[in-house]
């Protein structure tokens, strides 16, 4: 049975997360969800964060064969056409992205949509070395949300946190849907690992990253497997009236959807 290893980087200005997972077996690997540094006073765009990752893929002579996004991004740019450049391999981010750009081309007056090299369908399947991934399609915190299960670990982006969930986001969210994607996931083994995408502290204040379907399922705050379809959704809209949007949803949204000053 083939194993993987995985390597987190944490991007402290975003809070967000990053993953490299390699198939042991051959040094294939994978990246999701890589962050671009990006400097608001000065409008400036660069890849600090994003060279930690290429920095790390050089020390232990890794082969990467695709970047994948879980979503398209609102509160942070995207790292992965610096490293599509660098690395000269495809991005894949899910067939839900088309509607996103849908959603904000006029209101953003967006240039043409990047020409990303695949859009993810629901339970599409691929390998890398003897890795095997699946594409679970999991919208609801935004339209694009896709979650990838590799052998015993799921990596969820924001759709869920630690003992709580993702917000339905501004993008085109919608909380029916996100409780449908998460009882979706729900249904895996407890015991299988999940990888979040934001680092959540916990009651003490102690950061997470990472969690189980087990644990969700009987410590999620805001949908644990009692929770019925319109508490959750009664609760997570009352919760999100209070929420901010994003501070960088426009340049995010932009820069994710089209690459637009990425340099490539």
């Amino acid at each position: 049975m083939a194993s993987q290893s995985i390597q987190d980087f944490f991007h402290p200005v975003s809070g967000t997360i990053s993953y490299v997972v390699a198939d042991k077996d051959t040094n294939e690997a994978i990246v999701i969800d890589p962050v671009a540094d990006y400097d608001v006073e000065n409008d400036a765009i660069s890849y600090e964060s994003a060279q930690e990752i290429l920095a790390y893929v050089e020390t232990h002579q890794l082969h990467i064969v695709a970047i994948l996004e879980t979503h398209i991004h609102t509160d942070h740019l995207s790292g992965s056409f610096y490293l599509s450049k660098q690395l000269q391999v495809p991005i894949y981010v899910s067939e839900g992205a088309k509607e996103v750009y849908a959603d904000w081309k006029e209101e953003l007056c967006l240039s043409e949509l990047y020409h990303f090299e695949h859009f993810l369908l629901e339970n599409e399947q691929m390998d890398f070395g003897h890795s095997h991934l699946e594409v679970i399609n999991t919208p609801g915190h935004t339209r694009s949300d896709v979650s990838f299960k590799i052998g015993d670990a799921l990596f969820v982006g924001d759709s869920l946190s630690f003992h709580n969930t993702g917000d339905v986001d501004v993008s085109g969210g919608n909380a029916e849907k996100m409780f449908e994607s998460i009882r979706k996931l729900y249904a895996l083994k407890d015991s299988t690992e999940v990888y979040l995408g934001h680092d959540c502290l916990d009651s003490e204040g102690h950061p997470h990253h990472k969690t189980t379907i087990g644990e969700e399922k009987h410590q999620n705050e805001m949908l644990n497997a009692l929770t019925s379809k319109q508490e959750f959704v009664d609760h997570r809209v009352e919760c999100d009236q209070k929420v901010t949007p994003p501070k960088l949803i426009k340049p995010a949204l932009e820069f994710n959807l089209t690459a637009l000053h990425s340099g490539v």
